[in-house]
């Protein structure tokens, strides 16, 4: 299949889609090394990739920013119930940790509104 072939048949170079995302190819060429995404043809030394593996990388991008996931933990989950029976434990173990963190910065919100509420002119490391 010829790059021309390749843009009909839906396919988008590693370049555009490093475009799309705004990130580097070299970061994608990592995702293939860890084992996250494979392109769907490589020809002439250029990857091409489909839909889904751009709606993989997606996913990819936004648990690792949004769900502050490692790419270890990625992994696990992408891998399914299949590859082995740890991605329910990770995902598991990921709910708690963002649960942990959720509590941890309302608490800090609502300390902070307290300060406005209640330091309106003084600091609150003064004792009123």
């Amino acid at each position: 299949m010829t790059g021309a072939a390749a843009g009909q048949a839906g396919l988008v170079p590693i370049d555009e889609v490093a475009r799309q995302f705004g990130i580097r190819a070299s970061a994608i060429r990592y995702y293939e090394e860890r084992g996250l995404l494979e392109p769907v043809l490589r020809r002439a030394g250029r990857r091409w990739y489909g839909p889904a593996e751009i709606r993989r990388l997606a996913i990819i991008q936004y648990w690792q920013q949004s769900g502050l996931m490692s790419l270890e933990e990625i992994g696990e989950i992408l891998a399914g119930p299949g590859a082995s029976g740890r991605w329910q434990q990770v995902v598991t173990a990921r709910i708690e940790a963002l649960r942990a963190r959720a509590e941890r910065m309302n608490a800090a919100r609502a300390y902070l509104e307290h300060v406005l509420a209640h330091h309106r002119d003084t600091s609150p490391a003064v004792d009123r």
